[in-house]
């Protein structure tokens, strides 16, 4: 009897599952369709099972490029220019006369001399040797235009004065011709005059190359021509610290009607500042 329950016993079970199986394989194809339809219908919803998160973009560097000075260096004139520049790459300038080739490296301040063809011309602090080199290897832009503004608002300043009330002319009384004097010629210096004069010029700071504590020597020089005049000249020896240690050098004064009219070194007739 007991065998019998037990066979009727799984006959019914047996049956339950062939007819619950079906029921639950078809329920949870609804649950996967329906969850299919929501991601299909709203993609930023969230899925239901965990994945990896997604990985944090890195920020790019934010740093930009300094922008160059944009600068018009026709309107740069010599009063612009500052004393020195700092350079901002490595430059190796050649001096045929010499021989001379040197490397001045990133950060050493050259002598600004002149603008040439959009490039500017520098020297070695303390020596007379030029080399082109561009612009924008230097800080120039950088140090010339706060000077360049200022001289020409000044200059816009100094155009336009506040105008004056207008004042109806008198009738004048008839002035005769004034009749100016033919100008003497300034006599020339002698020797100790001329020593003088440029040890008074040097003192005053006329020129910025050297001071007076750095000369070795005063002298008055032979009469030169320059640039189609004669100039009466005086000679100055002095010492100074360059790049290649401490050199002994010549400048020669140009003397124009008692006062100097220009310092050049003496080898190659460069003006000083």
């Amino acid at each position: 009897m007991t065998n019998i329950g037990t066979i009727l016993l799984l006959i019914v079970c047996v049956g339950i599952g062939y007819v619950l199986e079906p029921l639950f394989f078809e329920s949870r194809e609804v649950v996967l369709t329906k969850a299919a339809e929501k991601t299909a219908s709203d993609p930023d919803a969230a899925p239901d099972d965990s994945t990896d998160p997604p990985a944090i973009p890195v920020p790019a560097n934010q740093d930009p490029p300094a922008p160059s000075i944009e600068l018009d260096l026709s309107k740069v004139v010599p009063e612009d220019f500052p004393a020195k520049v700092e350079l901002k790459v490595a430059h190796t300038i050649s001096d045929a006369n010499s021989g001379v080739t040197m490397k001045l490296e990133k950060g050493i301040h050259v002598k600004p001399v002149r603008l040439q063809a959009g490039q500017l011309v520098v020297q070695p602090v303390g020596l007379p040797i030029e080399s082109l080199i561009d612009v924008d290897s230097t800080n120039f832009k950088e140090l010339v235009l706060p000077r360049m503004t200022m001289r020409l608002q000044n200059a816009v300043v100094a155009k336009d004065p506040e105008p004056t009330p207008p004042v109806a002319p008198a009738d004048p009384e008839p002035v005769p011709p004034a009749v100016t004097p033919p100008t003497p010629a300034a006599d020339k210096l002698d020797a100790a005059a001329i020593v003088a004069l440029l040890k008074a010029d040097v003192e005053a700071g006329k020129v910025t190359e050297f001071k007076a504590s750095q000369v070795t020597g005063w002298k008055a020089g032979e009469e030169l021509e320059f640039d189609g005049d004669t100039y009466q000249t005086g000679l100055v020896t002095f010492k100074a610290e360059t790049i290649l240690g401490v050199q002994e050098h010549e400048a020669i004064a140009l003397i124009e009607d008692g006062k100097v009219y220009k310092w050049m070194w003496a080898k190659t007739k460069l003006e000083m500042r």
